[in-house]
Parts: C-alpha cells; sequence; structure tokens
C-alpha cells in the first residue's frame, strides 16, 4: 500500500529530488563524546534518511560524497528504491581522511550535479518506474504520454546536506564561494554542525554556505546528541516544497 500511496503521490505532485549527502570524515569525527562516535551518529543519521526516501520517495535519488583531507565519492547517485541496502553499506565503510577540506566536497558536488546527462537518466527511471506502477494500480491503463509529459515539466530539485564537526582548515579556494555559485545554480544546501558544543563549530562558515529560505532562515543548525541528529535528518528526506 505505501508504493500505491507513493506512485499517486508522483502523478499528482510530480516532486523528485537528487541529494547528495557530504559527511565529514576527519580524525575528530572518531571522538567518542557520541558514544560510539562521531561518525557512527552521522552513519545512523544518513541511514535513517535513506530509510525514510525509500519508504515515502522510492524515485529520488541518492548518493554520497566523503571528505577528509580530499572529497570522494563513496556512492553515485542511485534510486533509494532499489540502491537502499548499497548505499548504506558504503556507509558502514567510510574511513576516516584527515583534515576538513569542505571546499573540495562542494566541487566534487558541483561536478556531479551539474551533470546534464543526471537529469536526463532520471527523468527516463522516472517514466518507467512511474508508469509501471501506474499501470499496476488502474489495470495496465494507458498513462504513458501523461507521464511523458509530466516528466518533461518538472523541475527536478538538487540538495546538498553537508555534516561537519569542525572548520574548513585546508587551504586554498573558499568554500563559501564554491557553494556561492551552487546555490546560484538552484541547489539547496543544507549545513548540519555536530559535537560537543557549538564553539567547536565555524559556525559562520557553515551559515553562509547554507541556503537561506524564503522566510528569511538559514538551513543550517548546531546538532548536539546522536538520536536528535537522526531525528533531524529524519526530517530532510522529505521533499521541499516550492516557495
Amino acid at each position: 500500500m505505501n508504493y500505491i500511496n507513493c506512485a499517486t503521490r508522483l502523478i499528482l505532485n510530480g516532486a523528485l529530488e537528487i541529494i547528495w549527502a557530504l559527511i565529514d570524515l576527519s580524525g575528530s569525527m572518531n571522538l567518542d563524546d557520541w558514544s560510539p562516535s562521531r561518525k557512527a551518529g552521522a552513519v545512523a543519521a544518513n541511514k535513517e534518511l535513506i530509510r525514510v526516501k525509500a519508504e515515502y520517495y522510492p524515485t529520488d535519488r541518492m548518493g554520497i560524497i566523503g571528505f577528509g583531507t580530499n572529497a570522494e565519492v563513496l556512492h553515485t547517485p542511485v534510486l533509494v528504491s532499489t540502491g537502499a541496502q548499497s548505499l548504506c553499506r558504503a556507509l558502514d565503510c567510510v574511513e576516516s581522511m584527515g583534515k576538513t577540506n569542505i571546499t573540495e566536497a562542494l566541487e566534487l558536488a558541483e561536478n556531479e550535479l551539474l551533470s546534464t546527462r543526471e537529469d536526463f537518466d532520471l527523468c527516463g527511471t522516472i517514466k518507467k518506474v512511474s508508469t509501471s506502477l501506474t499501470d499496476f494500480i488502474y489495470g495496465m491503463q494507458s498513462n504513458e504520454h501523461q507521464t511523458s509529459e509530466s516528466c518533461e515539466k518538472e523541475k527536478v530539485t538538487k540538495r546538498l546536506i553537508l555534516l561537519s564537526d569542525g572548520d574548513h582548515n585546508a587551504t586554498g579556494r573558499s568554500p563559501v564561494k564554491r557553494a556561492t555559485i551552487l546555490k546560484s545554480a538552484g541547489i539547496v544546501i543544507d549545513c548540519i554542525g555536530i559535537g560537543g558544543y557549538p564553539s567547536d563549530i565555524d559556525e559562520e562558515t557553515l551559515k553562509k554556505i547554507a541556503s537561506i529560505n524564503p522566510d528569511g532562515s538559514i538551513r543550517y543548525c548546531f546538532i548536539g546528541d546522536k538520536q536528535q541528529l537522526i531525528r533531524k535528518y529524519e526530517t530532510l528526506a522529505y521533499h521541499i516544497r516550492p516557495a
């Protein structure tokens, strides 16, 4: 029944998202003030994001980028309906990566998110999945034209969820300038600072990286415990409503 409800919602609202989770894997993420570690808390929160996405938005896509001294793609974007287990396995294998190079993480996300090929692939996949689900629900009625037309009109929402427990401490390019480019391209950025105290985080930079809501609020927050972080990622899994 969950998939039937999801299929109906897709046909009516046509909302689609591509999310990249950017996870700080610097050495401080191994601190055990969050039992067993901050890194484990980040992994648990992202698994909750995947779980909610797979249940309510099965045709969304998600990818994972880890960053430390450098940044790397830990998992390319996949449909959460079929790729949830693979995404979770990638999270289980994350390892520490040195310093905190937020700029390189944003640059890598920019290369991935601004690819026209990804948009084309996503639209084609959505058409196939939505059509097959609709046929199943309504007895193989012909909705191909309707699905194709709605897909062409649909604007895919592209999002980044950046989590860090420190500050950008790699030399070189400014993460704020890179974030400005991403936001000007329509990409929504959420920033999450975690750790013992807000003073441990470069909140000024993270707030500048984060997107601003229509009401003027900033898509940044500091979170001081694992369970609160998991609840936050559950919330972030839901689609952003148009302004």
